[in-house]
């Protein structure tokens, strides 16, 4: 066991830029969206050593004033209706940001959003970590970060209150029983040290497929890592021809990072099939 938590422990964080990075983190050329509502003031907020050398505004949609003790930018929207939109571009040190402002007129508009630069937010994130406890599979309530993952997807107002969630894309494809069996992506909840991964497929057969959450598997680094917590919504393992499972695994304690090279282990093909038929 102590050698698995050393080689654990050994998995890079600081090689892993923030790519893909929740939505506080700003990369050089990667534009991030804000939207901002009319008659209504929203401030940005950079937590970073560094301050703004020269801001551009692309188009007179919005006026902007920037605070530099304060490290912020007050942006207010000329706009008297939604559907503008223009950039805001940031030069800090050597590096331009992008800000995409889009005016919206529902429940879109953000009022505050705060940042942290790319670099910078590997460093804080594994510094949170590392104050992060270990916690008992019993403590950790998996429905709740699985709901909070997928509204903070659909909602960027939620999004922008989570300071401590990072969603990273995986986006690998695996061939099981004729189906494909997707592992989506990670949410990295950096306060807990804790990582939800989805995996989603649907049953593309005329067979109903066996496939219990405990039969899925995490890698990452070509190493297998425990899986703490598993959570499958629907009513059983059985899913039924067109039906769709999504099942969330979560992995605490091991200040693991998102970026890592993670993949998803399956059951082999013949036990679908296999712990469906009858026994004699």
């Amino acid at each position: 066991m102590r050698r698995l938590a050393a080689w654990l422990g050994a998995l890079a964080w600081g090689a892993a830029a923030a790519h893909g990075a929740g939505p506080d983190a700003l990369e050089p050329g990667r534009p991030a969206e804000i939207y901002v509502a009319p008659g209504h003031a929203t401030t940005v907020q950079l937590r970073s050593r560094e301050r703004i050398a020269a801001i551009s505004l692309a188009s007179p949609v919005v006026s902007y004033k920037y605070d530099k003790a304060l490290n912020q930018i007050e942006i207010t929207p000329a706009a008297r209706s939604g559907g503008a939109e223009t950039n805001l571009n940031l030069r800090i040190g050597e590096e331009v940001y992008i800000l995409l402002l889009r005016v919206v007129t529902d429940v879109r508009a953000q009022y505050l959003r705060t940042f942290v630069l790319a670099g910078e937010a590997g460093a804080e994130d594994e510094a949170a970590l590392g104050r992060a406890p270990p916690l008992a599979p019993a403590d950790i309530d998996l429905v709740e970060a699985a709901r909070a993952l997928e509204r903070a997807e659909a909602d960027p107002v939620f999004r922008s209150s989570q300071p401590s969630l990072r969603i990273e894309p995986i986006g690998r494809r695996y061939p099981w029983n004729g189906c494909q069996v997707a592992l989506e992506e990670a949410a990295q909840f950096v306060d807990r040290d804790l990582l939800v991964f989805r995996v989603r497929w649907t049953n593309a057969t005329a067979d109903a497929l066996y496939l219990d959450e405990s039969q899925y598997g995490l890698r990452a680094g070509g190493r297998a890592v425990p899986v703490t917590a598993r959570y499958r919504e629907g009513a059983g393992p059985v899913v039924l021809p067109g039906e769709e499972q999504r099942v969330f695994l979560a992995v605490q304690g091991y200040r693991l990072s998102r970026h890592n090279d993670w993949r998803l282990e399956l059951p082999p093909e013949a036990d679908a099939i296999g712990r469906l038929a009858p026994r004699p």
